[in-house]
């Protein structure tokens, strides 16, 4: 079974716009739930390049033996400049994609030592 669930909200006078992908899906192994999520916020600017340093990204992994559930959440954050006419705007977003499995039946093997 599979739900998904897509938001999209914007605010022209603040210049921000979000867009929202929500996802779950189960079956007989896993309940899986996926997000991802987008965000802009435009401003002007004088000149294009000023102060523009590299994205940031920012990965996490986790996983919890005791309840079974498996997370991963990936994150960029950063600005480009573009123009429109005689118009500078700098474009900073932020994109993040969020997982999270739990697992029904999840079996770790036993570590075993290796004679020879």
């Amino acid at each position: 079974m599979k739900e998904l669930l897509h938001k999209r909200r914007r605010d022209v006078h603040k210049g921000t716009k979000l867009i929202t992908i929500n996802s779950r899906i189960e079956d007989k192994e896993s309940r899986t739930r996926v997000r991802k999520s987008f965000l802009y916020h435009v401003t002007r600017a004088e000149k294009p390049g000023a102060g523009m340093t590299s994205p940031e990204i920012h990965i996490r992994k986790s996983f919890d033996t005791i309840h079974k559930i498996e997370k991963f959440c990936f994150q960029i954050k950063g600005s480009f400049y573009t123009t429109n006419g005689g118009l500078v705007a700098r474009v900073y977003f932020h994109h993040c994609l969020n997982v999270q499995i739990s697992w029904k039946d999840f079996f770790i093997p036993p570590k075993t030592s290796s004679s020879g």
